[in-house]
């Protein structure tokens, strides 16, 4: 029975210390009580040793080894007296530190059930059955998350922090190859992360080979400043977004043309609804559209989906060029290789800064703004080209972390506590 309570508790290591224990199950509740075996001990005031028996002090030791009960060990503390100097003084104690009433073992469960992103310090008190405080000064003792060393490739991004920090965004390093958090930082200010980077030592500087960002101007100077000699690429998502939201722009000036002229002829009419229905058509992949009959419900038809595009780009020539335009770019960042994609680069800003809608001329003045970057994001690391994709996966853990945490309020807890979950690999400290 004492073998299979011993396992029970997880105390295996110390079978050979136990002289005696036994359980009082109340509701909710499972008292273990324990005794060690008497055995020589050294004087801590005189370094004597001595076996004098002195007494019993009874401690309660939360001990949660199961999650639907609470489980407290009534340690019967045995305690000694030095012959020497008449100093009294407590046994070893196994299970906890000196005047705490929370297990070791406790603890490392409750660090254990934090490395998950998607648990709170609320949800380990209760599963634990210790206070949400406690849960909190165990992490803050235990975890301090160290920066990792700089890796060849670095993605660079921010998130939403307002609520935890007196600054807007958070600004994140990551490890490209082997996802990994490196670091966070409670700004993205130029001046702060310029600051940052020049304490960063000089070795791992030089090892640093390119930068990953979206086009915050701020990034690309610090890293210019603080990494001359690394690569910086833009991600290829942010340039596809803003291209995607000029054409949505542009699709909703021609369909609102028709929108208030319900006199008109009945073909004006069915172009505001043609564009309003079909609207995915100018964001989505064409392969991707459904390649059957689409229903038509206005005119009690269905259209396969190269008839569908043919009448959309019909409707205005400005929106067909837009498209046609928007096709070919996407088409250059898909295929474009780093050696060979300077022309073809080129030739793109030259149609984007000459065309006829002004948010395609302006879209075409950022490329061009970002043209060394784009050609960069073309780049390849293991045959995987340049991208914040892996961050971004991250950022979705990232805000969840903070959503179902309500807000951690101290932000250097949040870096901790995001760095220990999402790496999994943050040595606990063990003092």
């Amino acid at each position: 029975m004492n073998d299979d309570t011993i396992k029970l508790l997880n105390l295996e290591h110390i079978d050979h210390l136990i002289e005696s224990i036994s359980s009082i199950s109340l509701e909710g509740l499972i008292e273990m009580h324990i005794k060690l075996f008497k055995s020589p001990q050294t004087c801590p005031n005189c370094l004597n040793e001595t076996e004098r028996f002195h007494s019993f002090r009874i401690r309660s030791i939360t001990h949660s080894v199961l999650i639907d009960k609470k489980y407290l060990l009534i340690y019967y503390a045995r305690r000694y007296k030095c012959l020497c100097c008449g100093k009294v003084f407590y046994e070893k104690n196994p299970f906890s530190k000196r005047y705490e009433s929370i297990s070791t073992y406790t603890k490392l469960s409750i660090l254990e059930h934090l490395k998950d992103y998607t648990h709170t310090f609320t949800s380990a008190a209760n599963a634990y059955f210790v206070s949400k405080q406690s849960v909190i000064n165990i992490f803050d003792h235990f975890v301090e998350a160290r920066r990792r060393l700089l890796p060849e490739v670095i993605c660079m991004d921010e998130f939403y922090t307002s609520k935890v920090s007196k600054y807007k965004y958070a600004c994140v390093l990551f490890d490209f190859r082997n996802h990994k958090l490196i670091d966070i930082y409670p700004t993205r200010h130029k001046n702060y992360l310029i600051k940052v980077f020049s304490r960063f030592p000089k070795a791992e500087k030089i090892r640093v080979k390119a930068f990953v960002i979206d086009m915050w101007p701020s990034y690309k100077e610090v890293i210019e400043r603080a990494f001359p000699h690394a690569l910086i690429a833009v991600d290829s998502f942010h340039i596809i977004r803003n291209l995607n939201e000029a054409i949505r722009h542009i699709r909703i000036e021609v369909m609102n043309k028709y929108k208030s002229h319900k006199s008109n002829p009945i073909h004006e009419d069915m172009y505001y609804y043609m564009l309003k229905k079909f609207h995915y058509f100018f964001l989505k992949n064409y392969e991707n559209i459904f390649d059957g009959k689409i229903r038509i419900q206005k005119l009690q038809t269905s259209w396969h989906k190269s008839t569908i595009l043919d009448y959309l780009l019909s409707i205005d020539d400005i929106l067909k060029s837009a498209y046609r335009l928007k096709e070919r770019y996407q088409e250059f960042n898909l295929t474009a290789e780093y050696e060979t994609c300077d022309e073809e680069l080129d030739d793109l800003i030259r149609l984007f800064k000459n065309h006829d809608h002004r948010l395609f001329r302006d879209f075409g003045k950022m490329i061009q703004r970002w043209k060394i970057e784009i050609k960069n994001s073309f780049y390849r690391v293991d045959n995987r080209r340049l991208s914040n994709g892996p961050i971004e996966g991250v950022n979705s853990r990232i805000k969840t972390v903070i959503k179902s945490s309500n807000g951690i309020k101290n932000f250097y807890r949040l870096r901790n506590r995001l760095i220990f979950s999402i790496n999994k690999d943050v040595p606990i400290k063990l003092k």
